[in-house]
């Protein structure tokens, strides 16, 4: 008589069973608690309210926020946002979706990279694992934004430079189309993977690897999907493109703009961040970079483990590197070191779990975990995303459904950026810029307008004039204000 354990642990013996249940539990991590909660204020309603703009019938090339044409970032994040909103409705879950599903790929993308780069079926599912249960990984796979998509990015060209290397011309061709569609999405924090190609090619050929034709294969891809939209607004609107693209937010935001909050020029600013969250795997992952460091310099061993080890060594050092040279560090610019410290992760593994009875037992509790993870993530709230400003939210339904379309709504003192985003996407309508003056606030208050007031300013804002000016509203931290007449209406007592 077989017992379901052991039939189990036999299955769990094949690398496609591995694989299929790896993906599974991935899936279910990743969506069961997706849209759950509204979005963030930032970046996720930024890039929501771009999109559902060019929904609404705006310009699909030339991105618009509150109407105000902006080209900060490029828009393909913004056409697959808008692409969920068009699938799911325009929620959390539409703009969100993308995200999820760009980390669904990356776990067996990992898996096939790590083969590929000569690392055996254990070490490979390994790999898969430690990014699956990487919690910054998972938390911004949740996010609508364009991070874990542009890891995917950065994975498909990877594995397509992979497949060049074994001398498949179409794998140029890939890390080309990749590179060219992380630009595309994200500028030239796109073009890490086909930097890293070139560097890695370096050392594996020498000078003779410049002269080669994957290379320049890949770099004509890359630039034929990623110029045209540059090439377009530059000829269209080419002093915003130039202001607000390239020397506000690469340049000045990167390179100028004080970041205390972001880290300032603290050169270890990333290292020391991926120190605090990267657990419980940093251990693993820093034995596996010492393990494949000597693999990388180790002239008496096999070419076939040299070159590998000095891929994942240069995606290290090159993105870390780079990036640590601005002002700007916040973790989520770097998500694509996450892919290559499970690597080094799933390097330490097989090193440390050497035997086939000890893996077999490895591989058996670690699939019982995982099914387990899942399970709590769709069956309890675990994964739920906190509220962001719940008192903004509620106030943004109260003025989609009490003031009238096409009104921005009047804003005494509160900064532009910390409300505006949110507020927008989920009232359809548009904050002014700080007024200061309690006077101005009256005067457009008695012309018909509405004003979102911090509840501890509402009083110097009506002044002697409570009988004119009501608050019709209000939740928590915010008031909403008219002269019309209208009901009131608390939602929070």
């Amino acid at each position: 008589m077989t017992f379901p354990a052991r039939e189990a642990a036999d299955v769990l013996e094949k690398p496609r069973a591995r694989l299929a249940l790896l993906t599974v539990v991935a899936a279910v991590v990743l969506f069961a608690r997706l849209g759950d909660g509204h979005l963030a204020n930032y970046d996720d309603c930024y890039y929501a309210q771009k999109a559902k703009e060019m929904l609404q019938g705006g310009d699909w090339l030339s991105p618009h926020f509150a109407g105000t044409l902006r080209l900060d970032n490029p828009p393909l994040f913004l056409w697959l946002v808008a692409a969920g909103f068009k699938l799911f409705g325009v929620g959390a879950y539409g703009a969100a979706f993308f995200s999820a599903a760009a980390a669904l790929v990356c776990v067996p993308l990992l898996v096939r990279i790590a083969r590929r780069l000569g690392f055996d079926p254990f070490e490979a599912w390994c790999a898969g694992v430690v990014l699956l249960t990487t919690q910054y990984f998972l938390k911004y796979a949740g996010h609508a934004m364009m991070d874990v998509v542009l890891t995917m990015f950065f994975l498909l060209a990877v594995d397509g430079y992979l497949s060049g290397c074994e001398g498949k011309r179409r794998g140029w061709l890939q890390l080309g189309i990749a590179t060219g569609l992380g630009v595309l999405l994200k500028s030239v924090l796109g073009l890490f993977p086909l930097a890293i190609a070139v560097a890695h090619r370096l050392t594996v050929r020498g000078a003779k690897g410049a002269a080669e034709p994957g290379p320049w294969i890949a770099a004509l891809a890359a630039a034929a999907i990623g110029a045209p939209w540059f090439g377009y607004q530059l000829a269209v609107h080419r002093e915003t493109l130039i202001g607000e693209h390239f020397q506000w937010l690469i340049w000045s935001r990167g390179f100028v703009e004080p970041a205390d909050a972001g880290g300032g020029n603290d050169p270890l600013g990333y290292l020391t961040r991926i120190a605090r969250v990267y657990w419980p795997w940093l251990p693993l992952a820093a034995a596996g970079i010492w393990i494949a460091g000597k693999r990388a310099f180790d002239r008496s061993g096999p070419a076939a483990d040299r070159s590998p080890a000095r891929l994942i060594l240069l995606w290290l050092v090159v993105v870390l590197g780079t990036m640590s040279l601005g002002h700007v560090k916040k973790l989520w610019y770097v998500m694509s070191v996450f892919p290559c410290l499970a690597l080094f992760a799933a390097l330490a593994a097989g090193r440390f779990v050497g035997s086939e009875a000890s893996r077999r037992r490895a591989v058996s509790w670690a699939a019982g975990v995982l099914v387990a993870f899942a399970a709590l993530v769709a069956l309890t709230p675990i994964g739920t995303s906190r509220p962001r400003q719940p008192d903004l939210q509620q106030m943004a339904h109260v003025v989609r459904a009490s003031v009238p379309a096409g009104h921005k709504v009047i804003n005494f003192d509160a900064p532009y950026w910390d409300v505006a985003n949110q507020f927008l996407f989920y009232s359809d309508h548009d904050l002014t810029e700080p007024l200061g003056d309690p006077s101005r606030v009256r005067e457009q208050l008695r012309a018909g307008g509405w004003a979102l007031i911090a509840t501890p300013r509402v009083a110097l804002v009506v002044g002697a004039e409570s009988s004119a000016i009501q608050v019709v509203a209000r939740s928590g931290s915010w008031s909403l204000l008219t002269a019309a007449p209208a009901p009131p209406l608390t939602l929070e007592p």
